[in-house]
Formats: structure tokens, sequence, C-alpha cells
């Protein structure tokens, strides 16, 4: 049965204060207005809910249990809007936010000094930590969002796009001389090669693009692969292939800035390896304005990477 929340309001109040003329004052209406309500409500539900006398109004039985029911409701939903209020208010005063770490490296210090110069009251929490752990905790809302690499699509989770950039391989000259500016799977099947435990990327051959970790892409790809070794973070395997350990494939915003000469970074191809960067935030979970607002600045931030 689908009953009027008003008309359950407006019984409320009469049935309060025994009065239709206060409890039209109460609500700002006429007499009759409140009358009406009364009426129509009862023909609702189909039962007598007050008896009127001129000089009072008093519930009935059944309008005398309703009433009880009725003031626990509003009670309930009272209290909700009060803890949805503080809850805002909380989130108003604090952002906690999820990043991977092979974004975080290069990103995090331009976006939170912005931050912190548009928000200075406003406390900031960052979680490093793998893509999969990153999404459990917007799952449980222990961040509001997550800064990730896509995984797949998921039922529950929003993923919005901000950076689609490629895979490179970095070689140490000194290790491994000649080596085109482009590498192909069948060249890499050749060398020893430095990879990351756990990334998803995406594979894009003859106009298809799949989903994959790139580990098991590796792993499947019908090859005979020397995976000398994997590691779980990027500033691992970069030293790694530095010191001349491996050919290491990583994202290209994972490639630190200033690279020693002897260390080239080349191009993937054939297929092409890329990763695509976005914010992953709850199905219809509304954001704080500070949260907005730092999600807008990671956009900005990751729009002016290279992309592809």
């Amino acid at each position: 049965m689908s009953v009027n929340l008003k008309l359950l309001h407006t019984f409320a109040q009469v049935a309060q204060l025994r009065s239709f003329t206060r409890a039209a004052e109460e609500l700002g209406r006429t007499p009759s207005a409140i009358s009406m309500q009364i009426a129509e409500l009862e023909d609702q539900i189909g039962l007598k809910l007050l008896e009127r006398t001129t000089r009072s109004v008093t519930p009935t039985p059944d309008g005398a249990l309703l009433l009880e029911r009725v003031q626990n409701s509003i009670r309930s939903l009272e209290d909700g809007i009060s803890e949805a209020r503080d809850a805002a208010e909380r989130r108003m005063g604090r952002v906690v936010f999820g990043c991977a770490p092979t974004v975080a490296a290069g990103t995090l210090a331009p976006v939170l000094t912005q931050f912190r110069a548009r928000f200075p009251k406003v406390a900031l929490q960052v979680r490093e930590v793998t893509s999969n752990d990153l999404l459990n905790a917007v799952r449980q809302r222990e961040i509001d969002f997550g800064i990730t690499p896509f995984v797949q699509a998921k039922s529950d989770l929003v993923f919005k796009r901000l950076l689609r950039e490629p895979l490179v391989a970095l070689a140490s000259r000194d290790h491994f001389e000649d080596l085109p500016e482009t590498l192909s799977l069948d060249f890499l099947s050749r060398l020893p090669l430095l990879v990351m435990q756990g990334m998803p990327v995406i594979v894009r051959k003859d106009g298809r693009e799949t989903p994959a970790m790139l580990t098991e892409y590796l792993e499947r790809s019908g090859r005979s692969l020397n995976i000398a070794c994997s590691v779980r973070q990027a500033t691992t395997l970069v030293d790694l292939a530095r010191s001349g350990l491996g050919v290491g494939l990583v994202p290209k915003l994972a490639v630190p800035a200033q690279m020693p000469e002897h260390v080239r970074v080349l191009s993937l191809s054939e297929p092409e390896v890329v990763r695509d960067i976005g914010i992953a935030t709850l199905k219809d979970e509304v954001l704080s304005k500070p949260a907005l607002a730092l999600a807008g600045m990671f956009k900005s931030q990751l729009s002016g990477a290279t992309a592809i």
C-alpha cells in the first residue's frame, strides 16, 4: 500500500495536538484543508483514525496504534537525516582517497600542493595501495575514491578514464646494446624481462582491445618468455633495469623524470600495450565538494601527462 507521507505527518500533528485548528496553525494551512487530508488518509487505508467532537479530537484505537508507529518512523527519519548531515560535515572537513603507487610517484605532489592552497582547513589522508586493495577500500567506503588503473568492469563501481598511457621498456645501454627503438613481443622473448605483479593493462591488436593482467598476458602469449624477475613496485623495477638485470616493462607515468643517460626508454609494439588511469567510485556515490575538487585536480594533472 502506498500512503502519502504528508498525510501521515498531518495525522500525527492532529492526533498529538488533539485539535484541527492548532494543527492547521502549526502546519500553516487552513482547518478545512487539514480535515480534507485526514479524510483522504482514512479513505486510503480504510480505517477511522480520529473521533471528532465540537470540543476535542481523540485517536481511535486504530488511530492510536498508527500514531505510535508514525511517531517512531518520524523519529527514525529525523535521526537518519541528522546522521547523514553529520557524515556530510565530516566529509567536507576530510578527504580520504587511494592512489596506485605507479600513479602516485609523479602526480601526488603537484596535486596535493594545489589542493592544500585551495582547501587549507580540509584534512587529507592518502592510501598508496595496489589496484585490487584500492577497489576493495572503495567498496568498504574506507576511501572516498581511488586513482587507479582500469581493472575490469564492476557492477558496483564506476570508472572514469582520465588518461591512456603506453607501457615502455627500460634497458641499460651497458648491458643491452643495439636494441631497436621499438620492441615487439617476439623481440622481447629473446631478453630477460622485469615485470610488475598484478598490473592491469589493455592489449591492442588487430583493432581489438583486451583487458588483462600483464604477467598473465605474457604467460599465455604462446611464446617462451624469460621472466627474470617480477616485483610489486615500479621504483624497484626501475632500479633493477638501471642495474642491467633485465629489460623492465613499466607504464610511461612511472618512468622517473631524471633517468641516467645509460638507461634507454623504448616503445612497445606488436602488440601495443597500454593502461587506462582513472577515478573509481561506488556507483551512485555523491562526493563532497572538496573530494570533487581533488578529483578534478587529478584530471587536470593527468591530462598534462603523456597520453596516447
